[in-house]
């Protein structure tokens, strides 16, 4: 950890003092260090994950995709999934916690309720919803934040 001057050659473009959760150099590469500068000014991101349950069987429920981080509503499924790669490296370096019973309050998760993979996620449930001894009939967007570690 270290503190940013004004000329600290991050890039970050602020002219205050800020704490920094990413040391430069510090064995993380670089879309990991971006991801942190870019968690550090927010606090908090949203996060989800896709979840399959049953109608049928209450116990059941299956991870789909997780995480899931988007930008945007057209993110690509090797977009998604290379983030969510990352994400779980992070957090198992300890630097950010991937928390599904906080959703951020007053984010509407628009670009993940509006967004092609959810809509596809959607789709193949419904397609696969007649086939017999599938139990998974149900998607589910679980919604959750990513916040730096403690």
């Amino acid at each position: 950890m270290h503190e940013h001057q004004e000329h600290c050659n991050c890039s970050c473009g602020h002219h205050q003092e800020h704490h920094s959760m990413h040391p430069h150099g510090g064995g993380l590469t670089e879309a990991q260090t971006a991801f942190l500068h870019e968690l550090e000014h927010h606090h908090f991101l949203p996060v989800a994950r896709f979840l399959i349950e049953s109608s049928r069987e209450d116990d059941f429920s299956s991870v789909a995709l997780a995480p899931v981080y988007l930008r945007g509503p057209e993110e690509s499924m090797e977009w998604v999934k290379e983030t969510g790669a990352m994400l779980l490296e992070l957090e198992e370096k300890g630097y950010l916690t991937l928390d599904y019973d906080y959703p951020l309050e007053g984010c509407p998760y628009t670009e993940y309720r509006q967004s092609d993979l959810y809509a596809y996620f959607c789709r193949t449930i419904e397609e696969a919803k007649g086939r017999p001894g599938f139990l998974g009939d149900t998607p589910v967007l679980e919604l959750g934040s990513i916040a730096p570690a403690e």
